[in-house]
């Protein structure tokens, strides 16, 4: 063994000594020599110990000569320890270092953020650990940094910061055909810098918007791909986690703690925008297939519930999606075909020196081959849908960072119910053949502005707008045909928003913002009354109105375990001159570093519907229409949710949350026979239901407990299993107490995958996903069977007197997913198949009568639904 003792000129280390250097794969030896040389330092060193031929990737920019050193072993691993005027170098214990020589390489590269201001952090070091040997480089003035030659696989960074909170961010997946861009949020540590004696790290479930602290769901893109049974829709993603279900197979719909999917909010890049899906309704929230394009969405927040003052105008859930950037040094493609159509993405730098970039999408779907391999899609028809995005981003030295964003998307589709065989009709008076044809758009432009450190601005104005527009042709006994049905519903959004976002110091945030929202509308309601022979227009409105919103909330660390957060929500809206004030409070207390107990609660309110505001209905007494909808008030809730999460290790988590929502001024119906009817109730059909006596007075209460045990993907393995245990009651017009229609019982998911490396190289990988979900039965109004038998006409007798009390069957359902990633120097391909309710489970979807055999029959869900594709990125 050899000592060895590389000398400078003596000296006594200076605390304001200021160190720079960048090594891009330099010998440690040559780095060595540059420090002594420009810092005149002292190295000593064991020869077994420290191999000075090491290649050394590394970069460090104006650090405190401590830091640096400590940036310097972190990328040679090894460690130092000052004695006297020596540096000397020792190997880090229980690692042994070897030089990846794989030929598969490609750039990651990303950007260092502050969670509660979202701007750059300047020299923050950032480590990636899961190479051989680690390499660690410092931020830039934009806070950007890049690692290149990276190979192939899932990597792991961890990022400090002076001040800060470490965070470590794994299962990077980083593939040869495209760069891996991350962008990581270090959140502000209130312990000061003495009494510092190990670094925390930020949590792995934390949201991406860091003042939500109760009912948040992160949803990670590459989960979105992965899981089985998603069908790369971020809505039906949301539905495994606990306190969410799905209405049906064939839609998307978010039944959220057994709230209606009329009150979930829909946002894009911050603002409110109209529903995102495909094939929906008038005035429903879900669809058949989402118009969000996967491959260009960024980690988003889904909320279930007791949301900040942030949030408004909803009291069901939140959906807060965000667009990723696009690359910013290179032009990247993606393609992808399947059974449901073609994709294709483009992205890349926009104004390169200041760092701007531009994405773009556009899909083409149809179902033509599912139908030619005979695959049953639950109805006769032949659907098509058609969509596109894009982001633009220019962020600019001294004006601030702007950005345009924007989604369009159209669908149509014809269901088909010929039989001119009418001795088969039975009571069937008529067929019909409904057509629906979907649009949907919004942009928007995004002005970010820093005045001042501590200070941070954004200016969003936004358009948006849908329509729906539903069609129905019925064929009488006498084979003749004639509209029956006719519904037109045109929206659309003109938005300003203002936010201001202010922290003076890591202990203290204050956040508030303006918004002002016009909405014009074109509805038209054509029915045709085949018994009397006329056509009635109940609906033909073309008006305006408009919903002014503000809110004003701070976020306060009492201690360093101990975080408060109150806030207010406000808005006023036209049509009645509603006003609806509502305190939010949240409470954060981390009992120990893995156990945090949190407690939300406050006050949501909801406007009704925008299309529900115009409905008259002629009344035959007084030869007048009434418009019983614009006299309703705010749908309004209180809620409140207490939770435990335990952070086992790094990489397994337990989740607990029970929750309690009263709801009230909900509209219900006065009217005998309706009594059962409330708005709670609806939101995942394909029907526009409307009451002529409707009033605010109707409640609701929820309440229930939900259980989460996450492993996070390690050594390629993850799994995901919750429970939910949740009820939903609700009193209509003649205050009796009833299940809603959602309130099921139990929500039950279970998770798993693995990921399997062929060779050596990870240019093969092979993926299995599973996922089962096992829930109660939707609650339904019974028939009275007997009744609808004897009655001559096609008219059905409800037993109101029992409405939801009974429940369909509990729903059961496996899906399975197999993915093969094969990764070229170039380029990286992805083959993909996956079944839904691969075992062919009979589940119920509704309960009915059939008129041509004049009997009650249950009606059932899709059998076993599959899909495979090809993906390429170059």
């Amino acid at each position: 063994m050899f000592f060895f003792t590389r000398s400078a000129q003596a000296q006594t280390f200076q605390k304001g000594t200021v160190v720079s250097f960048h090594y891009q794969n330099q010998t440690l030896e040559q780095a060595l020599k540059d420090l002594e040389t420009r810092y005149s330092l002292n190295f000593s060193f064991s020869n077994t110990q420290v191999i000075l031929s090491t290649p050394l990737t590394c970069q460090a920019s104006g650090l405190p000569l401590k830091k640096a050193l400590q940036l310097l072993c972190e990328c040679a691993g090894l460690t130092y320890q000052i004695i006297g005027d020596q540096v000397v170098l020792k190997s880090r214990p229980g690692t042994q270092k070897t030089l990846s020589l794989s030929a598969y390489t490609q750039t990651l590269r990303g950007k260092i953020v502050d969670a509660g201001l979202n701007k750059p952090l300047i020299g923050a070091t950032v480590i990636l650990t899961s190479t051989e040997p680690e390499r660690a480089i410092s931020t830039g003035v934009d806070g950007s940094f890049v690692f290149e030659k990276v190979p192939i696989g899932r990597h792991k960074i961890r990022a400090t910061y002076l001040g800060y909170l470490d965070n470590e961010t794994a299962n990077i997946l980083v593939v040869s055909g495209k760069e891996t861009v991350v962008t990581i949020m270090l959140e502000g540590s209130t312990i000061e810098e003495a009494e510092v004696l190990v670094v925390a790290e930020r949590d792995k479930d934390l949201p991406q918007n860091l003042l939500i602290s109760s009912s948040v769901h992160t949803l990670r893109t590459d989960e979105i791909n992965r899981f089985a049974g998603s069908r790369q829709d971020p809505s039906r993603m949301a539905a495994n986690y606990a306190g969410v279900s799905s209405a049906s197979d064939q839609r998307n719909d978010l039944i959220v703690r057994g709230n209606s999917p009329l009150g979930v909010l829909w946002r894009l890049e911050g603002v409110e925008i109209p529903n995102p899906n495909h094939f929906t309704f008038t005035p429903n929230t879900g669809g058949a297939f989402s118009l969000l394009n996967n491959n260009l969405l960024a980690n988003s927040d889904f909320l279930t519930g007791a949301f900040p003052a942030e949030y408004g105008n909803r009291i069901g859930a939140v959906m807060d999606v965000r667009l990723r950037e696009g690359n910013s040094k290179k032009i990247e493609n993606t393609l992808q075909l399947g059974l449901n159509g073609l994709e294709m993405v483009t992205e890349g730098p926009l104004v390169k020196k200041w760092g701007g970039s531009f994405l773009g999408s556009i899909r083409l779907f149809t179902f033509r081959p599912l139908e030619k391999l005979g695959v049953d899609i639950g109805y006769e028809g032949l659907p098509r849908f058609q969509d596109g995005a894009f982001k633009l981003v220019l962020p600019t030295p001294k004006a601030g960072k702007f950005a345009a964003w924007g989604i369009a998307g159209s669908s149509n589709v014809t269901i088909y119910d010929i039989d001119k065989d009418t001795t088969t009709w039975g009571k069937v008076r008529y067929r019909l053949e409904p057509t629906l044809n979907n649009q949907m758009y919004a942009f928007g432009l995004h002005h970010t502005y820093s005045l001042f450190p501590k200070t941070v601005t954004e200016v969003i104005v936004s358009t948006s707008g849908s329509q729906v527009e539903a069609t129905s042709n019925a064929t009488f006994r006498n084979l003749q045909k004639r509209l029956f049905y006719y519904l037109r519903n045109y929206e659309q959004q003109l938005i300003t928003k203002f936010n201001l976002t202010h922290k003076p110091n890591h202990k203290l945030l204050f956040k508030s913002g303006l918004t002002w929202q016009k909405m014009y509308y074109n509805n038209q309601e054509i029915m045709y009354q085949d018994l009397r022979d006329v056509y009635e227009i109940p609906l033909d409105a073309q008006g305006s109105a408009s919903l002014w919103q503000g809110y004003i909330l701070g976020k306060y660390n009492l201690s360093p375990r101990f975080d408060l957060q109150a806030g207010l929500y406000s808005q006023r809206f036209s049509i009645g001159k509603r006003l609806s004030v509502e305190p939010r409070l949240s409470l954060d207390f981390f009992i120990t570093d893995a156990h945090r107990l949190f407690l939300s609660g406050g006050m949501q309110s909801q406007t009704q519907p925008l299309v529900y505001y115009e409905y008259r209905f002629f009344s035959q007494e007084t030869a007048e229409f009434n418009q019983p909808y614009n006299k309703l008030d705010f749908t309004r809730s209180k809620q409140v949710v207490l939770g435990y999460n335990y952070k086992i290790n790094p990489d397994l988590r337990f989740k607990a949350e029970t929750y309690f929502q009263y709801h009230h001024k909900v509209p219900v119906s006065k009217r005998e026979g309706e009594e059962a009817f409330s708005m709670l109730n609806l939101g995942t059909d394909y029907t526009f239901v409307t009451v002529d006596s409707v009033v605010s007075k109707g409640t609701g209460r929820n309440y229930g407990l939900e259980l989460t045990l996450e492993r996070f993907p390690k050594n390629g393995f993850y799994a995901l299993g919750n429970l939910t245990l949740l009820q939903s009651r609700y009193a209509g017009g003649d205050g009796k107490i009833r299940p809603t229609t959602f309130s099921v019982g139990f929500i039950s998911n279970l998770l798993v995958g693995k990921e399997i490396d062929l060779d050596l190289e990870k240019r093969h990988h092979l993926s299995l996903d599973l996922r089962v979900n096992y829930t109660g039965g939707r609650r339904i109004i019974p028939i009275d069977e007997e009744r609808t038998i004897n009655e001559p006409t096609d008219k059905i007798y409800f037993d109101v007197k029992n409405a939801y009390l009974p429940q369909l069957k509990n729903y059961f359902r496996a899906d399975i997913r197999f993915s093969y990633q094969l990764n070229t120097l170039k380029t990286t391909h992805w083959i993909y198949a996956a079944a839904d309710n691969f075992l062919n489970s009979r589940n119920e979807l509704y309960y009915g009568w059939d008129l041509e055999e004049n009997k009650a029959k249950k009606y059932y869900q899709l059998g076993i639904y599959p899909y495979l594709g090809y993906r390429i990125q170059f």
